[in-house]
């Protein structure tokens, strides 16, 4: 009977079977495994096809690692396994705990990698817990888990944080000689008599000063927590420094950015996807002028695509479209956009953006949300309302973990009956919707359609830019060209139109001409007069050219190499359509991934075929000549089940 070379004592998995590996057996290649007593060999090339696949695990115990680790969690990983290694070897030595220490302090030294972390080595008990958790799990017990310590939960409840609202509402901004502690007396006295008021026999929550002080970091501008952290005197030091650089008076003072990806599962294209949401909210008036919902993770795109929304009128097409009842046409132009550190706020496009117009970007630091606190509202009381939807991903109640499976079930919204839902919640919901003054820099309790009314009553609302101006803001890409008499090239494609021709014809010699692409869309270009410095829009010659972004062109033409002076036809770009040589190509390896990765190229292509059968500027948004859809309750209780999945 063959024997083993020694015990392994891993897993694999099989489907839904666990098997555990006995070790490989001597004399042959082949790996015994054992499920349930019974003993089974497999040839040691399907083993380590098993590992290859990632279904074999590292340590004792059946825990598969069938994540990516990010950079800072790599460099842990790294930075943990050279401990265990030099750990492993001098035990063998016989060297014991406490000199074990001090020479891994020396080995950091010598090491370029981790010299910077000699200074402080781990505890002893600490580098026996990695080897222990390492023997169990692997690699994936290296994984740096302190950043999911913590209570995440919200530390109140609904009543208690109305409680505290209120307080504030009537004292707080009316007088500085209240403190948190006051503050805090004041908010139990009162939520205990309410709470006892509802249901005698109910549990109170926490209503402590921690819970206080939660409440006023997530619900009130920074301004008022200047007062409570730093005292009356100080504070009003600050606040009037503060007001040097920044005062909120007016609407579109200041517009803050945000990227959420929203609690609820959505269907397209017989794909289950969690869409991801942009807004930009007005500080003044709260109101949210700029709204898009997407598939794709956000960039910088998008944010400018959210800007465009932000600074442009939405037109009767637009209502009608969504079924909005509250058709209030909110535009302007920024004084100072404040946005996170994200990728999707910085980039060629942005600085461009920035460089043409007089608007200030301020970046927020890191970790602190309360930078950006009328965004950051908006976004929660979004989420709030998306979770009483059919497929939320997580309620006040379940957590989203265990709330995964269940919310895939109920998902039966398709992702444009939710982007409606979501249009119709911003003018008809959260536009009626009061803000509390202690939320208000202009401290005054309206909504924002109120508040927005009112401003433009009293002329404090800038004026909206021109669609002219807004074409020489959103068309980023500057390029130089001469004018021949069929127009003009710019990446195999050939603009022309009858004014065009006539500048060409009445301009003697040779003429150059400086032009503007929009990165969005290849359909038309702006020319700038030589002379005049006027703008004229020069659409492509071939009218069933799709429209596609300029990246998307640039994958068609390097996919498509070409003679330098023979002009894209529509029909080349539309074969390259068909055949998907426009979209990125796709790195997905789990099958969750790869049906996302599926519905984004299926709904980017479904946006150029509208685009491309729609009129209009090319600069407007790519859902704007989508017809309306009727959201009806759905019938089934999944629809991808009744599709066939």
């Amino acid at each position: 009977m063959n024997t083993f070379h020694h015990f392994d004592g891993r897993h694999l998995r099989d489907g839904e079977t666990i098997y555990r590996v006995l070790g490989r057996v001597s004399g042959k290649p082949a790996v015994r495994l054992d499920r349930d007593g019974a003993v089974t060999e497999i040839t040691l090339e399907e083993f380590h096809h098993q590992i290859s696949l990632g279904n074999v695990t590292e340590g004792q115990e059946p825990v598969f690692n069938d994540r990516v680790m990010t950079v800072e969690e790599a460099s842990e990983a790294e930075f943990r396994k050279f401990l265990l290694q030099r750990v492993n070897r001098l035990r063998e030595l016989g060297v014991i705990w406490d000199r074990i220490r001090e020479t891994l302090s020396e080995d950091l030294k010598n090491e370029p990698r981790f010299a910077a972390r000699a200074a402080k080595v781990p505890a002893v008990r600490t580098i026996q817990n990695y080897l222990k958790e390492y023997e169990a799990k692997g690699n994936l017990a290296l994984c740096d888990k302190r950043s999911q310590s913590g209570n995440r939960t919200i530390r109140y409840d609904e009543l208690f944080r109305e409680t505290v609202l209120d307080l504030l509402e009537e004292s707080y901004l009316t007088s500085d000689r209240m403190t948190v502690t006051a503050l805090v007396k004041q908010a139990k006295i009162r939520y205990l008599r309410e709470i006892t008021k509802l249901d005698p026999h109910s549990k109170p929550g926490p209503c402590d000063r921690k819970a206080v002080e939660s409440v006023i970091d997530r619900h009130i501008p920074h301004s008022d927590v200047v007062k409570r952290r730093k005292g009356t005197r100080l504070a009003r030091k600050e606040t009037l420094q503060a007001a040097r650089f920044q005062k909120v008076e007016h609407a579109y003072d200041r517009i803050e950015i945000d990227s959420t990806q929203a609690d609820i599962w959505v269907i397209y294209d017989g794909n289950l996807i969690r869409p991801w949401i942009t807004m930009a909210v007005d500080a003044a008036t709260g109101f949210i002028v700029g709204l898009r919902v997407s598939l794709d993770h956000p960039t910088a795109s998008t944010t400018i695509a959210v800007l465009y929304q932000a600074m442009a009128e939405d037109d009767d097409a637009f209502f009608d479209r969504y079924g909005i009842k509250n058709r209030v046409r909110v535009a302007g132009y920024p004084l100072t956009v404040v946005a996170d550190q994200g990728s999707e706020n910085s980039g060629p496009a942005i600085d461009h953006l920035l460089s043409i117009t007089t608007i200030e970007l301020q970046k927020n630091i890191p970790g602190h949300p309360e930078k950006k606190p009328f965004v950051e509202r908006a976004v929660r009381t979004l989420n709030d309302f998306a979770t009483q939807l059919e497929g939320a991903s997580k309620t006040r109640q379940i957590s989203s973990k265990d709330r995964h499976d269940i919310a895939k079930a109920e998902a039966c919204w398709t992702f444009d009956e939710f982007e409606q839902k979501l249009q119709i919640w911003r003018y008809d919901v959260y536009g009626c919707l009061p803000r509390r003054r202690v939320q208000s820099p202009l401290q005054r309790r309206e909504s924002p359609i109120e508040s927005w009314r009112r401003l433009s009553d009293e002329a404090y609302v800038p004026e909206p830019p021109s669609k002219q101006r807004l074409a020489q803001i959103f068309y980023s890409i500057a390029k130089t060209r001469v004018v021949h008499k069929y127009g003009i090239e710019i990446d195999y494609i050939q603009y022309s139109s009858q004014k065009l021709r006539d500048l060409e014809q009445n301009t003697p010699g040779q003429l150059k001409v400086e032009v503007r692409v929009n990165p969005a869309s290849i359909r038309d270009i702006l020319v700038v007069h030589p002379t005049s410095g006027q703008t004229i829009f020069v659409p492509c010659k071939d009218p069933d050219l799709p429209d596609i972004s300029t990246d998307e062109l640039a994958r068609i033409i390097a996919l498509n190499r070409r003679d330098s002076d023979e002009a894209l036809s529509a029909h080349e770009v539309m074969a390259a359509l068909i055949a998907g040589k426009h979209h990125k190509p796709s790195k997905a390896t789990t099958k969750g991934v790869k049906e996302r990765h599926a519905a984004q190229r299926k709904r980017r292509d479904d946006v150029i075929a509208q685009q491309s059968s729609g009129a209009g500027s090319a600069i407007d948004s790519d859902d704007s000549h989508r017809p309306a859809i009727p959201v009806i309750a759905p019938t089934a209780r999944n629809r991808i089940n009744a599709r066939g999945r």
